[in-house]
């Protein structure tokens, strides 16, 4: 029997472990930046302008890009840096003329979002187009509970 109770507890154990995930990215305030180029998020392409990226409250590993009149959703996965950056800024990839939106970093935090790859980033990738990276910088936004 208490070999029976042992096995149990052991089982029950490695399910919950197994069901623990990485923590989500740590986009907690709605980020602000504005670019003179257009861009990729997700797979969607915006035009240049003013955005705010807020994290979505139900899915934590999905953030909204919203300016004018447009408004994208786009996946992320956690992103650690070895080191807290000390602004906050918004990193893209650059294929040739082509940006895509791949990275957000939040000033003190050694947590940030990397987008998750869409058909269209990888595409420009295989095609051979020689990539560089090229940094906005962005601004936290904070929120109170009358803002939402």
């Amino acid at each position: 029997m208490k070999t029976l109770v042992r096995s149990i507890g052991i089982a029950a154990g490695i399910l919950v472990l197994a069901g623990v995930q990485k923590a989500s990215a740590q986009i907690v305030y709605p980020v602000e930046f504005t670019t003179s180029f257009p861009f990729t998020a997700g797979s969607a392409t915006v035009p240049a302008g003013s955005y705010t990226i807020t994290p979505d409250e139900d899915n934590p590993a999905l953030l909204l890009l919203a300016g004018g009149r447009t408004s994208v959703f786009f996946q992320i996965e956690e992103k650690d840096a070895q080191k807290a950056p000390s602004k906050t800024e918004v990193v893209f990839s650059r294929y040739g003329d082509k940006y895509v939106l791949k990275d957000i970093w939040v000033e003190g935090s050694t947590n940030g979002a990397e987008s998750l790859a869409a058909e269209g980033e990888r595409h420009l990738a295989k095609h051979g187009k020689s990539t560089s990276e090229q940094r906005v910088a962005a601004r936290r936004k904070s929120t109170t509970s009358n803002d939402r």
